[in-house]
């Protein structure tokens, strides 16, 4: 029986090993996301015959489960089907990748999918980003071009604990320059300073831009598979060209061999981020799919 559990920093070393199973190339399913948004979308987690199951509040869904990590699925599916109809509460699962949709449908035939445009990953392959190659990508290659030319003082390195005061330092600049009233906007800054407050912990990727010294963007993300997953970037747009070569820069330093995709995470609805993220050309929109299923009770003994 699944007993579930608020997710806190403190299990990440436990939890961290089941990420493995994932499978996906969504960042859902990254220990960073998760454990990042965990208060935000009230995650609960629990751990039942060596499999990992978590249950999740998002906003305008309700209680959902992620597909559990490890073991095999049908068992899975059968387990959140007793929870849910113990409680008498239908199943949502979110987010399911479209390679996992019709497994599950297969188990849960009666069940009903939808999707949304808003939540969709960009992933992009890791040549593409680390070099703007190419015609269609001339555009980004000559913001960088224009970086390279402005600045002649310029430094990429990866962040050691040293200069973690720096980084949050210009973290609360940059905070207070952007005039966001969202609410998932302070928690991004304030996981942001968690993560850098616990930098061993959570064990990301990070590298910083400096012009002159200074602290011109920084970038903090995980390799899972083949992927390199962007979980946060912030640059001062101050600097011409900034993002652009912060992109190109961590491409280049974190997606070595073996990794053949960068995931940049999805644009929340953001038409200035849309039109951001679609000017460095994916080669996929990654699908997340709700799956429901009203009746769980005639999948308990299936």
């Amino acid at each position: 029986m699944l007993d579930f559990h608020p997710l806190q920093l403190e299990d990440f070393p436990r939890l961290r090993p089941f990420f493995g199973y994932s499978g996906s190339r969504i960042c859902d399913t990254t220990p960073g996301t998760v454990f990042i948004w965990r208060d935000m979308y009230k995650t609960e987690w629990a751990i039942y015959d060596g499999s990992l199951y978590f249950k999740v509040d998002y906003p305008g869904l309700g209680p959902t489960f992620t597909l559990p990590l490890g073991g095999g699925r049908t068992e899975h599916y059968r387990q959140i089907a007793d929870y849910c109809c113990r409680r008498e509460m239908p199943i949502q699962f979110y987010p399911v990748s479209k390679d996992e949709l019709e497994r599950l449908q297969d188990f849960f035939p009666a069940s009903t999918a939808a999707t949304e445009r808003d939540n969709f990953d960009y992933l992009y392959r890791a040549e593409d980003l680390k070099y703007f190659r190419g015609k269609k990508l001339s555009g980004q290659r000559n913001h960088v071009n224009k970086f390279l030319k402005t600045y002649g003082s310029w430094l990429f390195r990866p962040i050691a604990p040293e200069d973690i005061p720096s980084v949050k330092g210009f973290l609360d600049r940059y905070a207070s320059r952007v005039d966001k009233s969202a609410a998932s906007f302070h928690e991004d800054i304030a996981k942001t300073h968690e993560v850098l407050d616990n930098y061993q912990t959570y064990d990301l990727l990070g590298g910083m831009l400096l012009v002159d010294g200074q602290i011109a963007g920084f970038s903090l993300g995980e390799i899972i598979g083949d992927t390199l997953f962007t979980h946060i970037e912030k640059a001062d747009r101050d600097y011409e060209g900034c993002y652009q070569m912060l992109v190109a820069q961590f491409a280049q330093h974190f997606a070595t061999e073996g990794i053949a995709f960068i995931n940049r995470e999805d644009d929340a609805g953001d038409l200035g981020l849309r039109t951001s993220k679609l000017s460095y050309h994916p080669i996929a929109l990654l699908e997340k799919y709700t799956v429901t299923v009203e009746e769980p009770c005639a999948f308990c003994q299936k």
